[in-house]
């Protein structure tokens, strides 16, 4: 999408006229009459409803059609008809049939369950159209009148007021004290005074612009319509958010270049030994039946399954750590991330404005009890000045709690909804917390009032005194509050109050107070000047009729009480949780559209920048910014209109850097900072609860959202999303990131181990003609039975010491199934499960009379129903003994895994370093691994489905000692790795 280009606030009303062909009053725009209605009926016809544009949805079949299409499914459907073609070739072997219909019956759950998430999820736009109010007021034929807000057309003269959403994007051209909180859409924390001239050449930072969906906080205006539907400015953030390309997760990258592999290896293998068979003479379609046996017994049928359980235990524990996945890859994903771009308002910070400091009595004290830097002594309600301070800030203060909304006044204070602008708000709660707001006021009535203005820069109000007071002696006393911009209040002040006396004001008490509101504002808190003026006799007017625009009441001469500072202070677990991400080795930034300013201080206060930037090194050093090295600069803070001019060398600079703020950023500059730091090898997760970031969100490799303050557009857009609005749950979710890949990897590396033995008696048939030592029915018991609860149960294992610690892993490098990994499963624990399990195969089948030597080049002649006697043994007897040897093979493999299951619990650390007792999973998988293992060997039933049979007692303990060499090795291998990592080997030696 392209920017937002606009050019009405710069034209003149005359000129907004021509354009749209509506009637606009120039000399009183408040009797303008708008557009005709025929005209408006016709602008309708011929552009469209004012509506967002929905975009083109992907047709159910196509989607379903993509889940069956996804490379571990297509794996699995290509084995299915492997077996299916290799029982069309021996009608005998029915476990082929069984095994084809298995494997597509994983597919079609798997794909089904795929889709149906997938359909949930796919809700961008309704949300949007959420934003948008139902109807409003404007203004045709000189004629006020309500209609839809999708009826709106260009040139339409719309009516705002307080507690109305702006229906479209318009350019105001009258105005009487309109505020609107534009937060969600562009990331400026305070509501935007509204006026009817241009106060920028950036539409998105002028002041005669108001954009469709945002809230009016307070006053009223009438404006132009200059946009509509999905050329307005949320049309365009929608348009980016809904036509952004979904990227690939990482856990799906890793997952298609282990199918690669595996199918590479299947293929190869049974490549080479059909030629093997056809060299030693084996039939053909017999040589072609042990190939598809042999690349089959390769897939590992049970892993997405395993992949796909592991997720989802690890989506529950997160949503109790207050963390939702709404797409299980992405828990992965988050594990991985190396840079973390995060909105500030609402997401760093509460988003609600809070008075942080006070300046009276010539000191600077704390507002709030953990928020300020400055101060080191909170407020004290008992010293005059500080009394005074607070009486002003609550009288002269048109907020006030929501009285009609339903239990609003018994909630806590921080939580009551509040009608009024942000920073009117914030004092009324700390007014309150001292005195019911409602008793402040009673005891001085309002007479009357002007309300602030972006002009003025100044709102007064004048008060009957308390009849306690002694300057009351008259009912006619007044008293006049004045509170604005500390500059022009200020300026109209006299005096000073010092400790309840009025002190001329003179040179030292104007620096006192210039360096103090520079103090304030240097940390981008924004100040309010407070003052008071007592108006005896001469000065009230009779029946309090006051005139504001006579102004016949003094505006000089009054007493400068104090200043407040107000801010967006940060959430409280911010600084720690930053810090941990640092800690992980994963870059914090921020990408803002609030002021520079602002954004520094926010950065400053959560720890993401902590060293100098450019221009405070040129400050310290009273040196030209060009003079600064940027080698030895490591902050720096971008404002969104520099980022217009970076080239992609100046990107590589600006992103090098170790903290980074990006401020004054469109939704369009979010997502190409998103996109330039991906080039650059970064995995990107944003953070945000805007309209305005959600375009980043969609961008991201894993976009997250505030779940309670964030808008329903960003938790549609998000992957992950905060249900508790705490930016250190992220942390949790990296950890559990990180686990679950760690979990993948032991879970893989553990169902691997099994692929060697169950391919090697495969691979013995082809070559010497030696009886299978398993059949395909024993292997798709391990596969789909006795692996599947172990393998999920490693999916509740406990971080390793060293799991926030270490770098974030590097893509393309550090993979899911690595060369590590798969010499372990391959090279190692797998020959040697398969040399255990060969070896009690061989002592069943010698301990029914058929030793070793004997067993090679039968497999065409005998140990099948019907065959000719071998060793003096009927065809019978040979079965039996077959069978016994085969599931002896199946139980001494079971045996293997069982302990192999307990190892694999860490990858480097050695077991009895790591919390033994942390996982009680682990135990019961075993349980059933052990169950599923004995039912097989043991139920007659059972045996003659799968042609299994029982082993003799004495052949359990025949492995075990090789077995326990198997985990020695095993923990001699972690311990090495663990202890000398500076040996050549070690790097070899973990996975």
């Amino acid at each position: 999408a392209s920017e937002y280009d606009v050019n009405e606030h710069e034209l003149t009303l005359e000129q907004i006229s021509e354009k749209f062909s509506t009637n606009i009053n120039s000399n009183d725009p408040s009797l303008s009459s708008g557009l005709t209605q025929s005209l408006a009926n016709e602008l309708l016809i011929r552009n469209g409803k004012n509506i967002l544009k929905p975009p083109k949805e992907v047709p159910w079949y196509v989607q379903l059609g993509k889940c069956f299409t996804n490379f571990f499914m297509i794996l699995l459907e290509v084995a299915g008809a492997l077996c299916f073609l290799a029982y069309g070739l021996d009608r005998n072997q029915r476990v082929n049939l069984y095994l084809a219909c298995v494997l597509y019956a994983i597919v079609i759950f798997t794909c089904l369950l795929t889709f149906s998430q997938e359909r949930q999820t796919g809700n961008i736009m309704k949300s949007f159209k959420n934003l948008l109010p139902q109807s409003c007021r404007v203004i045709r034929d000189g004629s006020e009148t309500k209609v839809k807000v999708e009826d709106i057309v260009v040139g339409d003269i719309v009516m705002c007021q307080a507690g109305d959403k702006v229906p479209a994007d318009i350019r105001i051209i009258t105005c009487n004290g309109m505020k609107v909180d534009n937060s969600s859409l562009t990331g400026e924390s305070d509501a935007q005074s509204c006026t009817v001239t241009c106060t920028d050449d950036n539409p998105l930072e002028t002041h005669n612009l108001a954009f469709c969906g945002t809230l009016v906080m307070d006053g009223s205006a009438r404006g132009v319509v200059i946009r509509t539907g999905s050329n307005t400015l949320i049309g365009k953030i929608a348009d980016l958010a809904s036509n952004t390309e979904q990227t690939e997760t990482t856990l799906q990258i890793e997952i298609k270049r282990f199918v690669h592999f595996i199918t590479a290896l299947g293929i190869t293998m049974g490549l080479i030994f059909f030629i093997i068979g056809f060299a030693v003479g084996i039939d053909s379609i017999q040589n072609l039946i042990n190939v598809l046996g042999l690349i089959v017994a390769n897939v590992p049928e049970g892993l997405p399954s395993t992949i796909t359980a592991c997720l989802t235990v690890t989506a529950r524990r997160l949503s109790r750590r207050n963390v939702y996945s709404k797409k299980l890859e992405s828990i992965e994903t988050l594990g991985s991330i190396t840079l973390i771009a995060s909105d500030k308002t609402g997401t760093l910070t509460q988003n609600r404005m809070t008075v942080s400091h006070m300046w009276y009595d010539n000191t600077i004290v704390r507002a709030i009890e953990n928020g300020g830097t400055i101060g080191r002594q909170l407020f004290d309600i008992g010293t005059p000045t500080c009394a005074a301070l607070l009486n002003v800030g609550a009288c002269c203060n048109r907020a006030d709690f929501d009285r009609l909304l339903e239990g609003n006044m018994e909630r806590p204070i921080e939580n009551r909804l509040i009608l009024g602008d942000a920073s009117e708000s914030a004092i009324l709660r700390l007014c309150h917390t001292i005195e019911d707001i409602e008793i402040t006021r009673a005891k001085n009535p309002k007479v009357f009032e002007i309300p602030f203005n972006s002009t003025n820069k100044w709102q007064l109000s004048i008060h009957k005194l308390p009849n306690d007071q002694p300057q009351s002696n008259t009912s006619t006393a007044r008293i006049l509050y004045m509170k604005g911009a500390p500059e022009i209040i200020f300026e109209k002040c006299s005096k000073l109050m010092i400790n309840g006396k009025e002190l001329e004001i003179d040179e030292k008490i104007k620096n006192d107070f210039i360096q103090a509101y520079e103090a304030l504002g240097s940390m981008g808190e924004r100040c309010l000047g407070f003052a008071q003026l007592l108006l005896d006799n001469e000065n009230t007017v009779p029946n309090d009729m006051y005139d504001a625009q006579t102004l016949n009441f003094p505006m000089t001469g009054l007493t400068f009480v104090g200043l407040c500072s107000l801010l967006d202070p940060p959430r409280e677990n911010v600084p720690f949780a930053v810090h941990q991400c640092k800690t992980a080795g994963i870059k914090v930034i921020m990408v803002t559209g609030d002021h520079p300013i602002t954004a520094k201080a926010i950065a400053k206060k959560v720890g993401i920048i902590s060293s100098p930037t450019a221009e405070d090194i040129a400050l310290e050093r009273g040196i030209p910014l060009s003079q600064v090295d940027d080698n030895e600069v490591k902050a720096v803070v971008l404002h969104g209109g520099q980022i217009r001019e970076l080239t992609d060398a100046d990107w590589d600079r600006v992103l090098s850097k170790s903290e980074i703020v990006f401020a004054r950023t469109s939704p369009q500059q979010k997502s190409q900072i998103v996109e330039n730091a991906q080039k650059r090898k970064e995995v990107v997760a944003v953070t945000g609860d805007g309209v305005n970031d959600s375009p980043a969100l969609k961008k991201a490799d894993i976009g997250v959202a505030m779940g309670i303050v964030g808008s329903d557009v960003a938790k549609e857009t998000a992957d992950i999303i905060l249900l508790d609005d705490n930016f250190a749950s992220i942390v949790a979710g990296i950890e559990e990131g990180r686990i679950i890949f760690d979990n993948l990897k032991k879970s893989i590396a553990y169902t691997l181990s099994h692929a060697v033995p169950e391919v090697a008696p495969f691979l013995l048939n082809i070559i010497s003609g030696i009886p299978l030592a398993i059949t395909s029915f024993l292997i798709l018991c391990i596969d789909l039975g006795t692996e599947m609860a172990p393998a999920i149960s490693l999916a509740y294992e406990t971080g390793e010491k060293d799991i926030m610690s270490r770098k974030p892993r590097v893509l393309g490098k550090d993979h899911l199934v690595t060369t590590n990994l798969l010499s372990y499963s391959y090279l190692q624990a797998g020959p040697i499960e398969a040399i255990i399990s060969f070896l009690n195969f061989f002592l069943v089948l010698a301990h029914h009379g058929f030793p070793p030597h004997s067993l090679p080049g039968t497999t065409n002649d005998y140990f099948f129903e019907g065959c000719g006697k071998y060793l003096g043994f009927e065809s019978d007897y040979q079965v039996e003994a077959l069978r016994q040897a085969q599931t002896a093979y199946f139980m001494t493999l079971v045996t293997c895994q069982f302990f192999n299951l307990i190892t694999n619990r860490t990858r480097v650390v050695p077991l009895w370093s790591h919390k033994i007792l942390s996982n009680w999973y682990i135990n019961i998988g075993l349980v059933i691994e052990a169950g599923i293992c004995a039912f097989v060997v043991y139920t007659p039933f059972v045996h003659t489905i799968i042609e299994s049979a029982s082993v003799p007692g004495l052949f359990w303990a025949y492995p075990l000692p090789m077995i326990f060499c198997l985990f020695s090795w095993n923990e001699i291998r972690k311990r090495i790795a663990y202890d000398r990592p500076d040996w050549k080997i070690s790097s070899s030696l973990g996975f």
